[in-house]
């Protein structure tokens, strides 16, 4: 158990200065989204909603990885000697990595019911803005962190902290501007680098929609598994999921997973 606190209170030191980044893109993009909303007459009490499913995830899935850290097998890069590779090149290599074993876990998490009860909180918001990158239930942190980052870590850990804070600082940017409520198409780079439009595709709550846009940095990956849907220059569809409620209770969201686990419908 001390270890599991020691490592906690470091986790808690390193999200604490992560967080003040993360408020500041969600800030900065939030402002653009007043000129240039795709979806016009959202209000404040979603965000703040959202802001509190933020500070969940933080703190419960701090400590569940902090377990996985005490507990779980070692992990350590695999020492690669990359040569001359330039920075840049090593940093896409590594995202795409992740995007690609994320690509796979997201489609298994609308494809088997007991993924999608801790999934369904995020699908939920019908009104996606940049605070809904981190409308995310707690256990996704540790359950991303075993299935997805981990197995990065152990190609590209070795690369050290520089490399690691770009790979970090770039994921930040796209989680919170792919859910972005921006009027904005990017034109030729659509089916290539993750924006707004793009991603609303798959939160769409159109039938035609239904299981499109998997990726979160990179969709040629979609393009590549016949999952790409190539929105039209001005479509910016309802957003939002069928079960749990938008502006569901705190309490209700955070224990729906369990309720559906326990369910035998």
């Amino acid at each position: 158990m001390d270890r599991w606190f020691h490592i906690a209170e470091q986790l808690f030191r390193a999200e604490a200065q992560a967080m003040f980044y993360v408020l500041l893109g969600i800030s900065g993009i939030t402002l653009l989204e007043c000129f240039i909303p795709a979806e016009t007459g959202q209000g404040w009490v979603g965000r703040a909603r959202n802001i509190a499913y933020l500070l969940q995830l933080k703190l419960f899935g701090v400590l569940a990885i902090a377990a996985w850290y005490a507990w779980g097998p070692a992990v350590d890069g695999v020492k690669v000697d990359v040569g001359s590779l330039p920075t840049a090149l090593l940093v896409v290599a590594n995202l795409v990595a992740i995007d690609l074993l994320y690509y796979f876990y997201h489609r298994a998490q609308h494809r088997f019911r007991f993924l999608w009860a801790i999934h369904e909180l995020h699908h939920a918001d019908a009104e996606l803005n940049a605070t809904s990158s981190y409308r995310t239930y707690w256990l996704e942190a540790p359950v991303q962190l075993v299935l997805v980052f981990t197995p990065t870590v152990v190609l590209f850990g070795s690369l050290g902290p520089k490399h690691g804070l770009i790979v970090l600082c770039v994921s930040l940017f796209f989680l919170i501007f792919s859910h972005a409520n921006l009027r904005l198409h990017l034109g030729p780079l659509t089916g290539w680098v993750i924006g707004p439009q793009v991603h609303r595709v798959h939160h769409s709550r159109l039938p035609g929609h239904r299981d499109q846009n998997f990726a979160q940095y990179f969709p040629f990956l979609d393009r590549l598994f016949g999952t790409f849907h190539p929105p039209a220059h001005d479509e910016f569809p309802p957003t939002g999921a069928e079960g749990l409620a938008s502006d569901a209770p705190l309490w209700t969201a955070l224990t729906a997973p369990f309720r559906i686990w326990l369910s035998r419908n």
